[in-house]
Parts: structure tokens; sequence; C-alpha cells
């Protein structure tokens, strides 16, 4: 998902991209209601939008991207499928299930992106999120997490341990980092550990920053999200949002305590917290 001025975003497996736009019905609730619709070339597998860009990861390891001019272009080079997206600096850059990191820049001439950078040596496998800190970009892999250096363009630091990395969020200078198998861990910019815990709630899918609170959100495997209070990093609350479903993805609209959670089945549901109520 992502969150625009001209609305939300999401992109699914049915291979379609959609932007909704909430409306507030009584008593005080909010609706979303689907107002765009547009056909992919395959199932979406990540999302980002950026300086009038939206792009979109496929699943056949393409990027389609739709500029709000218009246009639509085609970034191919991956394998398999785009699992992450991230814009720095004016470079694009995807992580894939291929393993490689790719950089793509506009190239004036001819209006179209180019891939200037193909980056796998030293990479922990099968990539899944990747974020900028700082003098370094994290990879996250099915093999853990790697540093690699953004003037270099080498992994400088492979941390560990060697556990599937599941999703990354950045908060005051460090970046939280979401282990498949449930454990979260903080690093400095410099890939040092500064904290870590477990959930009971098991494996973990989904991470987002919540300003309310602040709290990171957690989403699971099994339905369930958990809050985690902040700069404490300790556990606040834990409730089930799906049944018999995974929360595929999560949005915090960045005000009001507001966030989305994204089932596997395409189902969306709007989340308030409230201060002093449910949930944490």
């Amino acid at each position: 998902m992502a969150m625009t001025e001209q609305g939300i975003y999401t992109a699914s497996h049915d291979k379609t991209v959609k932007r909704w736009k909430p409306k507030l019905s009584p008593p005080s609730k909010y609706d979303l209601e689907p107002e765009l619709e547009v056909k992919l070339k395959d199932s979406a597998t990540a999302l980002l939008f950026s300086g009038g860009w939206l792009f979109v990861g496929l699943w056949d390891g393409q990027v389609q991207a739709f500029a709000q001019s218009g246009e639509e272009l085609l970034l191919t080079g991956h394998r398999k499928r785009v699992t992450t997206l991230v814009v720095h600096q004016g470079v694009l850059m995807s992580g894939s299930y291929d393993g490689e990191v790719r950089l793509w820049q506009m190239d004036p001439a001819t209006k179209q992106f180019k891939c200037t950078h193909t980056l796998e040596e030293s990479l922990p496998g099968s990539i899944s999120k990747i974020h900028v800190l700082g003098n370094y970009l994290f990879v996250g892999g099915q093999y853990g997490l790697a540093l690699l250096d953004l003037t270099s363009l080498k992994v400088a630091k492979l941390l560990p341990p060697t556990k599937a990395v599941a999703d990354m969020l950045e908060f005051q200078g460090h970046v939280i980092v979401a282990y498949s198998e449930g454990q979260l861990r903080i690093f400095d910019a410099e890939g040092t550990l500064k904290s870590e815990t477990s959930l009971d709630a098991g494996p973990i899918l989904k991470l987002a920053g919540l300003e309310s609170g602040p709290r990171v959100v957690c989403g699971h495997a099994r339905g369930q999200v958990s809050l985690i209070t902040l700069p404490s990093f300790e556990f606040k609350a834990e409730f089930q949002a799906l049944q018999g479903q995974k929360v595929d993805s999560l949005l915090c609209a960045g005000h009001d305590g507001i966030f989305l959670i994204g089932s596997q089945d395409g189902g969306l549901q709007l989340w308030q917290r409230v201060e002093g109520g449910l949930p944490g």
C-alpha cells in the first residue's frame, strides 16, 4: 500500500492497482471507496510512490511504472519477483527473489529508466526488504542482513543471525528489523545491535510506524497484530485482526492514529488507535 495526496493505492495478486478514497460515514466510521483501477501485466509484489511515479514490482521480475503525467514504463532485468523498492537521491533501487539489487536511473535522452548497476555479490539470498540509513543500504534476505556501502556498492558487513528477514522500519536514526520467525532487532546506522525482543504472536510479515504513541505495528502470519511502544521498545498489546488470513500489508496514515491492514484475500481494514483504549 502507498499513501499519496490523490488517495491510498493498493496493488494485489489479482493483477490490479486500485486507488481508494476514505469517506466518513455516521457514526464516525470511515469507509474506503475504490475510485480508480489499473490492470497490471502480472501479480503485484511491491509498491512505491515517489517523485510523481508509482512503481509496482511484479511477480515475473519486471517493474511497471506509472507517472502522474500519464506516462507508463516497464523496467526489465530481474528474473524473479520484485519484493522491495526504494528511491534514494533520485536512484530507484529494487530487490528481488533472484538475489539481486538493481539500481535504475531515468535516461534523459530516451525517457526510460536504465539499469546502471546490478549487485549480487555477498548478498543474503532471496531479497525481501531494502532500506537506506546513513551510508548504507540495509539488505534483508533469506539468510539475514547485509550492509551495502553506498559509496563502493560493496557489502561491508553481514549481521547475525542468518535468519530470514521479513521487513524493516526506520526510527530515530535506527532501523528496526523484523525476522520471519518472530524476532525484532534494533540496529544503529553502523549496524551495531542496540536491542532485541521476540513476540508471542509468532512469525512476522510486516512492520509499520504509527505516530500515535508512538508504536511499531507488527503484522503476523496468523492474522494477529502486535503493538510495540517506542522509544522504550516494550510490548504493549496484541489483537486478532484477521481470521484465517495473513496480514499481507500495513500502512499508517500519519495522523489521528489511523492505520490500514491488508489481508492476503485482498480485504482492507481501517483501524484507529485511541489513547487509553484499544488497540494499545
